[in-house]
């Protein structure tokens, strides 16, 4: 698949998360990689958790409207669609401080590939202020004591410690359930206990609360996750395109261009060194690879190929120098005629023809 309306075609029976809708054109180095993240729907799973419920827009035979059981994604799932959309943290960026006495802030910064190849950075924070909390404990519980406990196990557990009465009331979903209210006699102490337990449980986690409740929000941000989703929903998988590097070997600009970077980052790893030399016989050793050779910059001469009478410019004033027998027997001498010749000479007909030649005998075809 090359362009996200592709994507979109294949998967539309799937929660697709795309933070952009742009179509792109990937280039021979990143392909698209689909990542399918399954929900658990039991009750025990720990993926999803009720919040509420929601009007589905359609009304019984009574005319009623008729509201859904609402859903948010639990840590666990986030957490598993992070890891499938390849997110990351920045330790840098990712840490708490406590501000006083109490009050704990977090920050998290986050990052994920985007379908275009580049990376988007989202980053957040969570604030825990113990005060703030505690005011928020206990009008909650002010509210349970006398509007009712409709949670069936919370309502049983506090009529076994305090008095009152059994009644009927609605429940956040909007459903009628048994509640059971608090006499007024007890309320202050019901409301104390619950406020006191609750705030022993936060001071003991408020720090990883912080943490993980801004390291959520990225996610959230970077998937673009909704807020809640009904159980219809949430039947479908999520599934999260994501950009992962697959160079095209068989592109020939991109086989140099891999070949340029690996030799680059051994050499920042071990730096360039002296290579140990090895002489070889290239007419006899079966090993040699005159091909590959001649095809690596790294061998090719800078002399004339062979075959040529164009001699290299920076030693042609050398090479046209008069020659003149000598009787010495120290020097190089032409295996043809045998001709004194310099050192360069000498090194350059060895490397080229194999023996000592001077520059008529290598023009001459005497080789």
């Amino acid at each position: 698949m090359a362009s996200l309306p592709e994507v979109i075609k294949e998967y539309k029976g799937y929660n697709l998360l795309i933070p952009t809708a742009t179509d792109v054109q990937l280039n021979p180095f990143y392909k698209f990689h689909v990542e399918e993240v399954a929900v658990d729907l039991s009750e025990t799973s720990g993926d999803i958790f009720k919040v509420g419920s929601v009007d589905t827009g359609r009304k019984d035979d009574r005319g009623n409207k008729i509201y859904a059981d609402a859903f948010s994604l639990s840590k666990p799932l986030l957490n598993k669609m992070a890891m499938a959309a390849g997110i990351q943290f920045n330790p840098e960026q990712t840490y708490g401080e406590r501000i006083n006495r109490v009050t704990y802030r977090a920050h998290a910064q986050g990052a994920m590939r985007k379908a275009d190849g580049t990376c988007r950075t989202e980053t957040d924070q969570k604030e825990i202020c113990l005060e703030d909390e505690e005011e928020k404990y206990r009008i909650e519980f002010s509210d349970k004591a006398v509007r009712g406990i409709t949670d069936e196990k919370q309502a049983k557990a506090a009529a076994e410690i305090f008095k009152g009465t059994w009644t009927k009331a609605k429940n956040k979903c909007g459903k009628t359930v048994d509640a059971y209210v608090i006499d007024e006699a007890d309320r202050d102490k019901y409301i104390e206990r619950s406020v006191m337990v609750n705030m022993a449980l936060l001071k003991k986690t408020w720090a990883e609360k912080a943490i993980t409740g801004a390291k959520l929000r990225v996610i959230r941000a970077l998937l673009g996750v909704k807020g809640t989703y009904t159980k219809e929903e949430l039947k479908k998988n999520f599934a999260i395109p994501t950009v992962v590097f697959s160079p095209d070997y068989s592109d020939p600009a991109v086989r140099q261009a891999m070949l340029t970077q690996g030799i680059s980052s051994v050499n920042n790893m071990f730096g360039m060194g002296t290579l140990p030399v090895k002489k070889v016989d290239f007419e006899s050793d079966d090993t040699f690879d005159a091909e590959a050779f001649e095809n690596n910059p790294a061998f090719q001469s800078d002399s004339p190929e062979e075959g040529s009478t164009d001699i290299p410019e920076d030693i042609s004033d050398e090479l046209n120098t008069e020659e003149t027998p000598i009787s010495s027997d120290e020097g190089y001498f032409c295996d043809g005629c045998g001709t004194e010749i310099n050192e360069r000479v000498y090194d350059y007909s060895l490397n080229k023809f194999g023996r000592p030649l001077c520059i008529k005998c290598q023009r001459g075809g005497n080789r």
